[in-house]
């Protein structure tokens, strides 16, 4: 055990001691006050009252004495974490710093001294005590990134209301829960990262403490790595969750950082590490992928683009580092690819889910995808509904009927890796294709798959999506089942104003005052049916996450179809950004399948008057050839042709020529993914 007393120093050797920790912490998210704001000041005199905030919103009375800290108030796991992790402490200590009304001090002191009294046996205790845990435990303490009770005690020092017998209390307290939490650390994860952070920040901040090397030693070598070992090469937290790679990667950029000032607290960061991990910061902010949220409309800027700018001027001053990461990047380590058209709000953008699976916080969604455009979500990840599995939107929220991809008999996918198997970008087009191949299974899957996975059904999932940019994107589509399923092709959308739906066209567009979205279907598959979902509760469809712990209704569209054994199951959708009132004329001319059904031609009208060829191989493994009327070696060719039905442009993928009605386009001396502008 770590720890046994506080080292013999005087109570006024301690109170200068923490001013000095203070001020050479500084800089610091857990060592820094927010603004005493008419917002901050008015939460403030409610928590000075023992009105505690639940999720920054819900106003929960639990009094300033006798508190049940057990947080039986409100039935939600969270509740009980957010009580026993004392956010309210901030608001308080913002107020005092700025108005020096004791009130606010007094209630400081009144929640610290009333759960110490309620918790007094942390020092002979062998396991947690009840609804108490690591992550709490450490946020409560204060790490790099929590203020807690030692962020906030600077503050507080001056106050009569914290004495020398209260003070010595709480740090008795502090000695008592650090050494516990050092001999029960988590094995992985964030809440790993953040009991070493309480444990190195506890002994930074208060080194006067018995044993407070001990404790410094346990976090740094913790940190170091874990630190080294959860973050994937490229840069992405193993999470894959956009909040928790967020604060994982603010404690990456805090512990580099930290070693320039105290050199015995140095973890071994990689600056490069720090880079990559601000750069997909940056990227998924709007994506709202796993156990996130995005915002439905863009904010005026992009807060992270910002932070990360911050960050690595501060940290690289002398580095020469681009101010915002490549428009089009890949992290093939986190299975996310990310396209934006620029850095600025109302971006065309779209993040795409070929994710391998990081742990309980990921959702059933391998293969979705987000597609935004001028400031407005118009595909949309469901995102966190709630994280209390007891009610039925936290399954739901997580489940693959949720997302914007594919399931059978609307079961859920398994923990089973994606693989990301192709990406080409041009400045006109896109190409993703990624395979997800671990079936479909009867189960609800909350934290975990808690009753089983029960029944199966074999399924392999090939997404195939080609982005004309600034125009349309096609999903190509292919399910290989077994027979007798019914494939579910979902799409989530953002919350909308209105919509509209065809069932005997099987159309779905949005009706936006500003943006709007065109969902069709292209008639690969015969009795294919539609259905629409708004904030229905029975099912559970057709929701998305509003500020976190709830859900906002939004459209979710459904196409359903038969499996195809022999072949496997193609389907193709479009989907075409628009603003107005009247949808895009996209008219399909001609599909067709070639021999084995492998090779599939889409002929479609777009509304410049024109006409689109696309020929692709289902898998991206075998060249089309004869095509008919269009013939290359390539994979893929996407050929445009003009009002008056003369080619203008092509896409090949893996091509060295194209033949259209019997007229060589291009050719060249080796295959390569080109986009060739033709001559008139």
């Amino acid at each position: 055990m770590v720890g046994s007393r506080i080292c013999e120093v005087t109570t006024v050797n301690m109170r200068e001691t923490i001013f000095e920790r203070d001020q050479a912490l500084r800089g610091f998210r857990g060592q820094t006050i927010p603004e005493a704001t008419p917002q901050t000041l008015e939460r403030a005199e409610k928590i000075a009252s023992g009105i505690v905030f639940f999720y920054d919103r819900t106003e929960v009375s639990v009094g300033l004495r006798g508190i049940d800290w057990s947080g039986s108030h409100i039935d939600h796991q969270e509740w009980q974490g957010q009580l026993n992790r004392f956010f309210h402490l901030s608001p308080l200590a913002a107020a005092y710093a700025a108005t020096r009304d004791e009130r606010f001090a007094q209630a400081a002191r009144s929640y610290i001294e009333d759960w110490i009294d309620s918790h007094p046996g942390y020092a002979e205790a062998e396991e947690f005590m009840p609804y108490d845990c690591g992550l709490d435990m450490s946020i409560r303490l204060g790490t790099s990134h929590s203020s807690g009770w030692g962020g906030v005690l600077p503050t507080f020092l001056s106050s009569p209301a914290f004495d020398d017998d209260f003070l010595a209390s709480l740090l008795n307290s502090v000695r008592e829960q650090a050494a516990f939490l050092s001999d029960h650390l988590t094995p992985w994860g964030n809440w790993r990262i953040s009991e070493l952070d309480s444990l190195a920040f506890t002994a930074l901040r208060f080194p006067f403490l018995d044993k407070a090397s001990e404790l410094l030693s346990c976090g740094i070598e913790g940190m170091r790595a874990s630190l080294a070992t959860q973050f994937l090469p490229d840069g992405v937290h193993f999470e894959r969750s956009f909040g928790y790679h967020a604060w994982m990667a603010e404690v990456l950029a805090d512990y580099y950082e930290l070693s320039r000032r105290f050199p015995e607290a140095d973890a071994k960061v990689d600056a490069e590490m720090v880079i990559r991990a601000f750069d997909y910061a940056a990227h998924a902010e709007l994506f709202g992928g796993n156990d996130s949220r995005s915002p439905h409309r863009d904010p005026d800027t992009l807060g992270y683009l910002g932070k990360r700018a911050a960050v690595l001027s501060r940290l690289f001053p002398g580095k020469d580092l681009p101010a915002a990461p490549p428009c089009e990047q890949i992290f093939p380590y986190a299975g996310h690819v990310f396209l934006r058209s620029n850095w600025k709000p109302g971006a065309d953008y779209l993040a795409f889910d070929a994710g391998i699976w990081g742990g309980n916080h990921n959702h059933l969604s391998r293969l979705s995808f987000v597609l935004r455009s001028r400031g407005r979500e118009l595909l949309a990840d469901p995102g966190a509904l709630t994280y209390e599995m007891s009610d039925p939107f936290g399954p739901y929220g997580k489940s693959t009927r949720a997302h914007s991809t594919l399931n059978l008999n609307g079961w859920n996918q398994c923990e089973s890796d994606a693989r990301l198997l192709r990406t080409e970008f041009t400045p006109d087009t896109a190409l993703i294709h990624a395979r997800y191949q671990g079936g479909y299974w009867e189960g609800e899957y909350g934290w975990s798959f808690e009753k089983g996975k029960g029944t199966g059904l074999f399924g392999i999932h090939d997404r195939i999506l080609l982005w004309l940019k600034g125009e349309y994107l096609l999903a190509l589509d292919s399910m290989d089942a077994d027979r007798g399923a019914t494939v579910h092709n979902c799409w989530q959308m953002g919350p909308m104003d209105g919509w509209t739906a065809e069932a005997d066209s099987l159309r779905w567009w949005s009706r936006n005052a500003d943006i709007n979205l065109l969902v069709q279907w292209i008639p690969f598959v015969d009795n294919a049916e539609m259905e629409c979902f708004e904030g229905s509760r029975v099912p559970l469809r057709g929701w998305v996450v509003l500020h976190g712990n709830d859900a906002i209704p939004a459209p979710l569209v459904e196409f359903r179809y038969p499996s195809v054994f022999e072949t496997g199951s193609l389907s193709a959708v479009l989907l075409a950004p628009f603003t107005g009132n009247t949808p895009p004329a996209y008219q399909v001319k001609h599909v067709s399948q070639g021999r084995w059904r492998r090779v599939r031609h889409l002929a479609l009208a777009v509304p410049s008057g024109g006409v689109d060829l696309v020929t692709w191989d289902k898998d991206l493994t075998t060249p089309v050839e004869y095509g008919s009327p269009v013939t290359s070696d390539a994979l893929l060719v996407w050929l445009r042709l003009d009002a008056a039905g003369k080619p203008t442009k092509c896409f090949l993928l893996d091509g060295s020529y194209v033949e259209y009605a019997g007229n060589v386009l291009h050719e060249s001396a080796k295959r390569e993914v080109k986009l060739v502008r033709l001559r008139p």
